[in-house]
């Protein structure tokens, strides 16, 4: 890998505690993962103590809270009773780990209510570098991350989320590198994870074509657009203005797999596309409150994509008022033409050989 990975071409979720209060689609794409999730933390390999549980790009922790307390619950059944189990929550250096904590120490659902010789603790890392030594992690669990590229590799100009580019050029050098990401990714998953390990991996996909973010992004770039006609933002400004998102295929996951069955000692024990439920669509379906529909869809998506906007605008320029005025165009958008958004998840299993 010519890469060194050292640093990401965006940043981590909208602070203050705004992302956990704002991450309903992310929580009911989760609820479709906990069938699955439960036959890894039943088959996971469990030699060795402390066991080290692993929550990459955990964010604030909201919705780490109930896998992981799972998790813990199923080991426990498997294990001695007094065994250490530790758990490392990982993301970037600028995540609001301050909300994670409180969220462990305070939300009803935290898995440490109760618990016992259970150890928390966080690393600020990307996980494009390792974060443990080698054969340290028994257990994975990373959600709704892989979909961001490690870098952006093109300007957009034509939208403001790369992987819903229709220019070529751009499309090539998105798929170019989450090909890259994913075998990375892997290949340090790979040293750190035990033998007998497993890893739960789900991420925004892509079936014949369509990824299910086409509305939203859609009206977001059209949002921007609109200051750009305004004389907000220049072309330049708004060829700059790109989240390096991508979408792939199940054909891109299993692509490292083909040749030898297996990628650095990771086997793919499956791949499955799950369409996640819209989280407010049946609240709007009983009161018909577009604008709330639309405020409830414009701060979920300023959770995640506000603060990578805000790092690609010139410093001189009032950032804050810029993305105020944006989020208020977009559910003014969104509120004129509301749709059920119902985006396509992937998720994936990987085991270390023994």
């Amino acid at each position: 890998m010519t890469q060194t990975f050292k640093e990401l071409d965006h940043t981590a979720m909208e602070g203050g505690g705004f992302y956990n209060k704002n991450s309903a689609l992310q929580a009911s794409g989760i609820s479709l993962l906990m069938p699955l999730w439960a036959k890894v933390c039943q088959s996971v390999g469990c030699s060795g103590a402390p066991l080290a549980v692993v929550d990459y790009a955990s964010s604030q922790g909201r919705n780490s809270m109930q896998p992981i307390k799972f998790a813990i619950e199923t080991l426990r059944q498997r294990i001695e009773p007094n065994t250490a189990i530790e758990v490392f929550h990982t993301d970037l250096p600028s995540n609001d780990f301050a909300a994670l904590f409180h969220a462990l120490q305070d939300d009803e659902n935290s898995y440490m209510a109760g618990a016992s010789n259970v150890f928390p603790a966080a690393i600020g890392r990307n996980y494009f570098q390792p974060l443990f030594a080698p054969g340290r992690v028994h257990l994975g669990w990373n959600t709704f991350s892989m979909q961001w590229l490690s870098r952006n590799p093109v300007e957009t100009p034509d939208h403001v989320l790369s992987g819903l580019s229709q220019v070529s050029e751009v499309a090539e050098a998105v798929k170019a590198q989450q090909a890259e990401d994913w075998k990375r990714f892997l290949e340090v998953r790979a040293v750190e994870m035990r033998a007998g390990a497993k890893l739960l991996t789900a991420f925004t996909g892509k079936v014949d074509g369509i990824s299910g973010w086409e509305w939203l992004c859609g009206e977001l770039w059209e949002a921007l657009e609109d200051m750009g006609r305004a004389g907000q933002f220049s072309i330049d400004e708004l060829r700059r203005l790109t989240i390096p998102i991508g979408f792939r295929t199940e054909e891109e996951i299993k692509a490292p797999f083909v040749l030898a069955g297996h990628f650095a000692r990771l086997g793919l024990e499956c791949v499955e596309f799950h369409k996640i439920p819209d989280p407010f669509w049946s609240d709007y379906q009983i009161s018909l409150d577009q604008d709330l529909l639309a405020q409830r869809h414009a701060d979920l998506t300023r959770a995640w994509a506000a603060p990578t906007l805000m790092a690609q605008i010139d410093p001189t320029r009032d950032k804050a008022a810029l993305m105020e005025d944006l989020f208020k165009r977009f559910a003014r958008r969104l509120a004129a033409n509301p749709k059920r958004h119902e985006p396509w998840m992937v998720v994936a299993i990987l085991s270390k050989s023994l």
